[in-house]
């Protein structure tokens, strides 16, 4: 597939998971946790999807980070001209209290199918079941997750298309990252089927609440 008809493609799979998550809600704010190697990728692609809707606020919550300009969004995203962006340095702590303040009732995270693949065998590795059931994040609304059917060399792949910077992975892979990756060069299918499998978990988890 060539990079026009996959960066079409992406866009469609990640409007559908946002659908699927409950939408990018009602207020014109959206409180983006700036952490993931896809991060720039995700704020373009939010970009492209409300890029009409008048008035757009995007807050960018640098969380337990210094004060880093050259890590700054503004000049290295191409907006819409109707998209602000604000950003915010806080600690974790102190995150429900930011979100509130900012307006949002959505939370977005930059994580890829490959990010959350890994977090799932980890923690069935580790026997940490309950992590697969109920994330170990509190956040004040909902939390989406838009890339989460993507694989990062798909994104990879598109970043030049669009112009983006992606970052690549500082340091070595985790031990369970490189199993993730391994595993899929020949079973291409396996990190959907982990997410599958704690999609089916957690919707289990909710009918015996």
């Amino acid at each position: 597939m060539c990079a026009t008809h996959l960066a079409a493609d992406i866009l469609i799979r990640t409007k559908r998971t946002i659908r699927i998550q409950g939408g990018l809600g009602k207020k014109p704010v959206l409180s983006i946790i700036w952490d993931g190697s896809a991060r720039y990728l995700l704020l373009y692609i939010l970009g492209c999807i409300v890029g009409n809707r008048p008035n757009m606020e995007f807050v960018i919550l640098h969380i337990n980070s210094g004060c880093n300009h050259q890590d700054s969004p503004s000049n290295q995203v191409p907006f819409p001209s109707g998209i602000t962006i604000r950003e915010e340095y806080l600690q974790y702590e102190h995150i429900t209290e930011v979100v509130t303040s900012s307006g949002s009732d959505r939370i977005v995270q930059a994580l890829t199918l490959d990010d959350e693949a890994e977090q799932v065998l980890s923690s069935l590795l580790s026997g940490d079941c309950c992590s697969l059931i109920c994330s170990d994040q509190t956040f004040p609304v909902p939390c989406l997750t838009p890339l989460r059917e993507i694989p990062y060399t798909e994104l990879m792949m598109v970043a030049d298309y669009w112009g983006v910077p992606i970052q690549e992975k500082k340091g070595e892979e985790s031990d369970i990252r490189k199993i993730v990756t391994d595993l899929t060069n020949n079973h291409p299918s396996l990190p959907f089927s982990l997410l599958n499998y704690r999609d089916r978990l957690c919707e289990l988890g909710k009918n015996q609440i």
